[in-house]
């Protein structure tokens, strides 16, 4: 039961896998705002031992696979990504190593990131948002320089730093939009999968 439980988490998290169109681009440079320096959980960084900073039950959402994998989520925690609300924090720790932070935010930015992180990789996530950025399309240029195309309504951004992987992600329906920025240890997911095989 407990392991029918974690799998649908771990899917409802997870990013849709869908087939859609994959480019490189680039933006404009410009030096990396840092979020809001508001409480602790923001200066947790990704691959540090969870006894570095405590996460308490308040917070914890389950532990799986004998304890090796928890997650621990924060509603509201004050924290702004580029003057954008971050609305809840998940931390996803394996072996209580800080393997994966997901910040959900109350509105896209992606042209910021992209100015902060540079080249990056696209992804539709969605037929309907493959369609329209071939034809319009995934960079609109003015004179007032670059920015992403935002009439696609699903879609993934990835960046690949050193020891880490950066996404965005957004997913826009006739119901709101979601938004997720989502900072990864680059071992996470053969971190992930070497638990998973470890408890078959």
């Amino acid at each position: 039961m407990l392991r029918t439980v974690f799998i649908l988490l771990v899917f409802s998290m997870s990013c849709v896998e869908q087939q859609g169109s994959s480019d490189s681009l680039s933006l404009e440079s410009a030096e990396l705002q840092e979020p809001k320096d508001a409480n602790i959980w923001n200066k947790v960084e990704i691959s540090s031992e969870k006894a570095d900073v405590t996460p308490t039950d308040e917070n914890l959402f389950g532990k799986f696979y004998n304890d090796r994998i928890e997650f621990h989520i924060i509603d509201k925690p004050d924290i702004k990504i580029h003057n954008a609300e971050v609305t809840k924090v998940t931390l996803y720790y394996i072996d209580s190593v800080l393997c994966k932070k997901k910040y959900e935010l109350d509105r896209p930015i992606p042209d910021e990131l992209a100015k902060s992180y540079g080249k990056l990789s696209y992804k539709s996530l969605n037929f309907a948002t493959d369609s329209l950025a071939r034809h319009m399309g995934i960079v609109l240029r003015s004179e007032n320089g670059n920015r992403l195309n935002p009439y696609l309504e699903k879609y993934q951004l990835k960046w690949k730093l050193e020891g880490e992987v950066i996404y965005f992600r957004h997913l826009e329906d006739s119901l709101g939009s979601s938004n997720f920025y989502i900072e990864e240890l680059k071992e996470y997911r053969r971190l992930f999968n070497s638990v998973q095989r470890d408890l078959i």
